[in-house]
């Protein structure tokens, strides 16, 4: 029997006094990897605040059937070139403002590391972040979330603002973290190969709800249509994440 974590019903959603979206219901499971997509405007950044209590702009029902660790990666910030903070005050620094607990200097510093290695950036510990790439950056920010030991990650388009072959990394990344540490995931995406890849349940928004399941089953190029408002050739990929190489 599948775990549920978030059942959502009937939710209708605002902004600035203009309801966005309207009667979204659906459930989180226990290891779901669950893509949230929609046009630009759709509201899908704002549901995800909502479900995190972020947004009190909704009405309806947001039930949690349990209070797992929960971690959430908003869009990626970017950084100036030459910004001083290096990797490791960053962690500090939100260690010191989100978390109560004393740890001795040396073992801090041990378990930042090991979070950073976790995405295979553990020799960038010293450097600034002004200096990072946007994959570099993106990768410190999903080390950040492991922080916490989550057992569920919000992620709103971990891939926003960098190129192809990067996205295809942080897309592996992601999924090999799933995979060791037992996650569940909700991520909005705009990439449609990446979600018939990587997603195990799509939610489709356009105002409502137009589609949810399998995204092998339920984005046929009628329902993208509905999605998006103009033709978008749908597609079956074949490639399996399990067996990519992670770089």
């Amino acid at each position: 029997m599948t775990d549920k974590i978030i059942s959502l019903k009937n939710l209708a959603v605002s902004f600035d006094k203009r309801e966005v979206l309207n009667n979204v219901t659906f459930e989180i499971n226990q290891g779901d990897i669950l893509a949230i997509i929609g046009p630009n405007g759709s509201g899908k950044t704002l549901l995800i605040k909502s479900i995190l209590g972020l947004n009190p702009n909704y009405t309806g029902e947001i039930i949690w059937h349990s209070k797992p660790e929960t971690s959430y990666v908003p869009q990626k910030m970017v950084f100036e070139k030459g910004f001083p903070l290096t990797v490791k005050e960053f962690f500090l620094f939100e260690i010191a403002r989100e978390f109560s607990f004393w740890m001795p200097g040396k073992k801090l510093e041990e378990e930042i590391k090991k979070r950073l290695e976790s995405v295979k950036i553990g020799h960038l510990i010293n450097h600034r972040l002004g200096d990072l790439s946007g994959g570099e950056l993106q990768r410190m920010f999903i080390a950040r979330s492991l922080l916490e030991n989550p057992k569920i990650i919000f992620f709103d388009e971990p891939a926003a603002g960098i190129d192809i072959s990067t996205e295809e990394t942080v897309y592996n990344l992601l999924y090999d973290l799933y995979q060791k540490m037992g996650l569940t995931m909700v991520l909005v995406s705009h990439e449609l190969s990446v979600v018939y890849r990587f997603a195990t349940k799509v939610v489709c928004l356009n105002k409502k709800i137009v589609c949810q399941g399998s995204p092998h089953e339920v984005l046929t190029p009628e329902t993208l249509k509905d999605i998006y408002g103009h033709h978008v050739s749908g597609y079956k990929h074949s490639h399996n994440l399990e067996h990519d190489h992670i770089s």
